[in-house]
């Protein structure tokens, strides 16, 4: 997968962890949905820093 898939692949997870986290009918499935969600989300800031490419430091 190409970082741009990633990402299109870790945003959609999120909001179909948040959305399922909305409709859950208990609070421990709705953790556990929240949980993902927040772990997609780290992995989306991880994808985007990787988007971003190295920095370049010029002393």
């Amino acid at each position: 997968m190409t970082t741009m898939d990633d990402l299109d692949y870790y945003r959609r997870r999120a909001q179909q962890e948040s959305e399922a986290a909305r409709h859950a009918r208990d609070a421990p499935m709705r953790r556990l949905h929240l949980d993902l969600a927040s772990r997609y989300a780290e992995r989306i800031a991880e994808a985007e820093l990787r988007a971003r490419g190295p920095r370049v430091r010029v002393n």
